[in-house]
């Protein structure tokens, strides 16, 4: 089981993913269904591009803890604890294998939170360290992505 995987093969795997939503599924895209039931139809596609992972959508534990993200809460007068939940995740369960985090928004919903916890979660420096994360916002069947790596937003995304 192999599970070293460069950037580029992850960001090509996920693009396959996401055309595969756009493709199959853009009746859930067009008719501005919720957010959870387009990130669980991408969840699907990526199980089966990421074999050898385990893929979940707001998966809230760190090994046997709640999955915190310090100062998370400082990012909205809304949000009044540091639980989080991420969209989706590419993991391995129980173990500090992380992959993918996936923030997802819709229409141009303000992403200030979910941008800061793709930096915190891909920040070398903190307890998750993912490999990358990623930024989806849906409008409509288009889809624009942003990439984040070691904590910042990458300036080819």
């Amino acid at each position: 089981m192999n599970l070293e995987l460069s950037d580029e093969d992850i960001k090509k795997r996920v693009k396959l993913a996401i055309n595969l939503l756009v493709v199959r599924d853009s009746y859930l895209l067009e008719k501005n269904a919720s957010e959870r039931s387009i990130s669980h139809k991408l969840a699907e596609y990526l199980q089966t591009l990421f074999p050898c992972w385990n893929v979940d959508c707001e998966y809230n534990l760190n090994i046997n803890e709640r999955k915190i993200l310090g100062r998370i809460s400082e990012c909205s007068e809304r949000k009044t604890t540091d639980r989080v939940f991420p969209d989706i995740i590419i993991h391995k369960r129980g173990s500090t294998k992380n992959l993918l985090v996936v923030e997802m928004k819709k229409n141009k919903l303000n992403p200030k939170c979910d941008k800061k916890k793709l930096e915190l979660f891909t920040d070398p420096q903190e307890d998750y360290k993912y490999s990358l994360g990623l930024f989806l916002n849906f409008e409509g069947i288009i889809i624009g992505d942003k990439w984040y790596k070691d904590g910042r937003l990458q300036k080819d995304s």
